[in-house]
């Protein structure tokens, strides 16, 4: 039987409502997560299709794969406009077409409805939309847009997402959340890339369609373009006439210790986390925290946020005076299963069936509130677990291998 049966709270991607994640245990509401975003969003569903999820109610996500993740991320804006794209063949409203013609196929595929096709039937034609942003100094920008190869053998150097950068800006490509070259992006899936813009700003167009001229001949289906100011792409914002705004999330279970779900001898903490290397986040603020305040940076208790530096990936902290101490251990891996345990005086973690971290100092034992907010990172949450008392070294390392 699952060490998880005895946790006295349990929280999976299953139940939900607007401003409400519920718990598997316990049932009486006392482990019931309230939600809070004050836009809607969207998400990737058990189909694989993008869908509109309402305010303030959590994202159960499935871009990871056949099974969901609680997805939390920060606040973005699309600066495009006219980013639904009927599917007519004509050129949408804030784009233009360069060479070739944009098709009308509507189709029951991964990306969905309503995406615009690109078909080259000869060489050099490079058919494409266009829409021109002025990008500023001293600002990171993504531009994505989700791709699907209909017929032809167009590979991927084919694909060109932006171009005219200004000078001395630097640029890195995402195909499906993985770092590629250039001339690697996928002919399928979601494409990006992120531009650091550090001397000089300029107004760049970004494109959907096949951006370099060959031989081969092919059609493209292209949908969803997003602009947004960060070091990596999140789940797409639609827009028509303005750029649309999305709130970030935030889930919230406050009083878990007077709800008896940890307690003054102590207690453990298990996170099951997804997707922790890939992407550049921005900033260090926030992330998953077990604390006596009800911010990341204030109270006493633990913090899972951004190690510094490259900002690559999870660290793990205690908050002491209101200050972050010094990381304690940086996770390396994608897929991470954490567990902490307190006694009152000292803390052990424990990452993937290993103990790393032995009894550091740490005495709250009233830590209240056990909180997962989206600012400048974006988190997926498999599951997450607190038991009122230490667990045994040997229940951490089986809990977490």
């Amino acid at each position: 039987m699952s060490l998880l049966t005895d946790a006295s709270l349990l929280v999976t991607p299953n139940a939900e409502k607007a401003t409400k994640l519920y718990s598997i245990i316990p049932t009486n509401g006392n482990g019931d997560f309230t939600v809070t975003r004050a836009t809607t969003s969207t998400r990737v569903n058990a189909s694989g299709l993008i869908e509109s999820v309402p305010i303030n109610e959590p994202r159960l996500n499935y871009s990871l794969g056949s099974c969901p993740n609680i997805l939390i991320e920060p606040q973005r804006t699309n600066f495009l406009l006219n980013t639904i794209f009927s599917g007519s063949g004509a050129t949408p409203t804030s784009w233009t077409q360069a060479v070739g013609t944009g098709t009308s196929i509507l189709t029951t595929s991964n990306i969905g409805l309503g995406a615009q096709a690109c078909s080259q039937s000869a060489t050099s034609q490079r058919p494409f939309l266009s829409q021109s942003f002025t990008l500023l100094v001293n600002t990171t920008y993504s531009y994505s847009i989700y791709i699907e190869s209909i017929s032809g053998v167009l590979t991927n150097d084919n694909i060109l997402l932006a171009s005219g950068l200004p000078t001395g800006a630097t640029a890195s490509y995402f195909a499906n959340g993985v770092a590629v070259s250039s001339t690697a992006l996928a002919v399928v899936g979601r494409l990006s890339i992120t531009i650091a813009v550090l001397t000089t700003g300029g107004s760049v167009a970004f494109r959907c369609g096949i951006g370099t001229s060959s031989n081969q001949t092919g059609t493209l289906l292209f949908s969803r373009p997003q602009l947004e100011t960060g070091h990596y792409s999140t789940s797409y914002i639609p827009t028509t006439t303005a750029s649309v705004t999305r709130n970030l999330d935030q889930i919230l279970r406050s009083n878990v210790y007077t709800n008896g779900l940890i307690t003054a001898s102590g207690g453990t903490w298990f996170v099951d986390i997804r997707n922790n290397v890939p992407i550049v986040r921005d900033l260090s603020t926030s992330g998953i925290f077990l604390n006596t305040g009800i911010l990341s940076t204030t109270g006493n208790g633990f913090v899972m946020r951004n190690a510094g530096g490259t900002l690559t990936r999870m660290g793990i902290f205690t908050v002491v005076a209101g200050g972050l101490s010094a990381n304690l251990h940086t996770i390396a891996t994608n897929n991470a299963k954490v567990a902490f345990k307190w006694n009152g005086t000292t803390a052990d973690i424990f990452v993937n069936g290993v103990k790393v971290i032995a009894a550091t100092p740490f005495t709250p034992t009233t830590m209240e509130n056990l909180v997962g907010e989206g600012q400048n990172r974006a988190i997926q949450i498999n599951s997450m677990a607190l038991f009122p008392t230490p667990l045994t070294d040997t229940q951490c390392i089986a809990l977490t291998t």
